[in-house]
């Protein structure tokens, strides 16, 4: 896949869970005022969120931003990876040309003596 694409898709995911996760957040704090009663592992903002409905979009949020920046982390890898292997080859090119001149100089300082 283009890595283009792959950033786009990624940046896409991203985006999309955090609105859906801006939507869920919102619509548990509009019913944490009704909340009277809670146990304590999900607390009161997770029975606020359990009771507006947004529990499953909550994680599947959670989800979309992963994902998101899993792609965008992998993407900003591929391209430092590029351009670290260019700066490599361009260091093993250039090692390779000093190693021709320097071999030259040698042969050229024997023929002198």
């Amino acid at each position: 896949m283009d890595r283009m694409i792959k950033t786009a898709i990624g940046g896409l995911f991203l985006l999309s869970g955090s609105l859906l996760y801006l939507g869920v957040h919102i619509a548990a704090v509009l019913r944490l005022p009704e909340v009277n009663s809670w146990y304590t592992p999900p607390g009161r903002y997770g029975t606020a969120l359990m009771d507006s409905g947004g529990y499953w979009m909550f994680w599947l949020a959670i989800v979309l931003i992963g994902i998101g920046l899993i792609l965008l982390v992998a993407a900003l890898f591929n391209r430092a990876g590029d351009k670290w292997r260019s700066d490599l080859n361009d260091i093993r090119r250039r090692s390779r040309e000093f190693d021709v001149k320097r071999a030259e100089s040698e042969y050229e300082s024997e023929d002198e003596k």
